[in-house]
């Protein structure tokens, strides 16, 4: 099971919230899709025990301490990643989201900031925006539980 989380914006109650989700589901992998803000929420969501992917989004303040303490996961994007056989990019702002769907290169594609669900299958690719992670913005903060076999997803909102 992997999660796909984004815009967490330094609510640590939320991200509590999400994690211990995350624990009951087993999760194996963690994409953050940008904008977790603070060293210090980093350092929280790398105590999950799962393999933690990430990109910078606009609003990361420190990103050599960011970079550091994540081990150099969290980088700059957009990443290409295989991840148990599966292609996938990953971004903070939405680039060219609709040539990545036609192009049926990838098995999915993660972005964040526009703080909107959006889930969407085209083909052999998903793509997924997991919302607001944060709740800041949107009605109620949302991540994404994803079944990279399957393909089957669950949008999980506190």
């Amino acid at each position: 099971m992997w999660l796909i989380i984004s815009d967490t914006h330094d609510n640590l109650h939320n991200i509590e919230k999400f994690l211990e989700e995350a624990e009951r589901r087993k999760v194996t992998h963690v994409f953050h899709c940008g904008d977790v803000v603070s060293p210090f929420t980093l350092v929280r969501l790398l105590k999950l025990e799962a393999e933690f992917h990430g990109v910078f989004g606009n609003n990361d303040g420190e990103w050599l301490l960011l970079s550091q303490r994540s081990s150099g996961r969290l980088m700059k994007g957009p990443v290409e990643l295989a991840v148990d056989g599966k292609k996938l990019v990953m971004m903070h702002e939405p680039f060219a989201l609709e040539a990545l769907l036609e192009s049926q290169h990838y098995d999915f594609i993660f972005y964040g900031h526009t703080h909107k669900l959006d889930v969407r299958r085209q083909g052999k690719t998903l793509l997924v925006n997991p919302g607001d992670g944060s709740g800041y913005i949107a009605e109620r903060a949302s991540v994404v539980f994803l079944d990279p076999e399957s393909g089957q997803i669950d949008v999980y909102q506190i």
